[in-house]
């Protein structure tokens, strides 16, 4: 009779488990889903689906930007981003029109477009005040009449 009473005693309590169990794994999933929405989208590009649908357009534009041969070294130095392009032998290009944005991977901090000035022969800079250290990625477009063509690199700033 004892050993009926021990069993009866477990059992009366068993039912709560299951809930209970249910009960983390929502909790879990709630958490989850608010770290999904309210941290960083991930995207790479304003409208993917865009660029996704032209995409042969932009391997075109990227394989002629690629024959062009320019080349491109950007640095980050005393608080302004600098841009050395030359061409394909090796000679500084000179006027061209720069464009420029700083992004900042993580998210959380707003882009923000540079303004590009030649201070010598194939060399161009344009100011920038950091929002914070880190890494932070720049991406320049050059261009001269129809031709067009593109760098982005990524730098830390300590």
């Amino acid at each position: 009779m004892h050993a009926q009473t021990a069993i009866d005693l477990r059992n009366r309590y068993l039912w709560l488990v299951f809930p209970a169990m249910f009960a983390v794994v929502l909790a879990a999933n709630v958490v989850l889903v608010y770290f999904a929405l309210a941290s960083w989208p991930g995207l790479a590009y304003e409208n993917p689906s865009e660029r996704g649908r032209k995409f042969n357009q932009v391997l075109q534009a990227e394989e002629k930007a690629h024959g062009l041969g320019w080349k491109f070294a950007l640095r980050y130095v005393d608080h302004s981003v600098e841009v050395r392009i030359v061409d394909a032998s090796g000679a500084a290009l000179d006027d061209l029109a720069l464009t420029g944005t700083l992004v900042r991977p993580l998210g959380g901090i707003a882009d923000t477009r540079l303004a590009f000035g030649a201070v010598a022969p194939g060399v161009y800079r344009a100011p920038v005040d950091l929002a914070a250290p880190g890494q932070w990625e720049v991406r320049v477009a050059a261009t001269r009449g129809e031709a067009r063509a593109h760098e982005a690199q990524r730098f830390v700033v300590r």
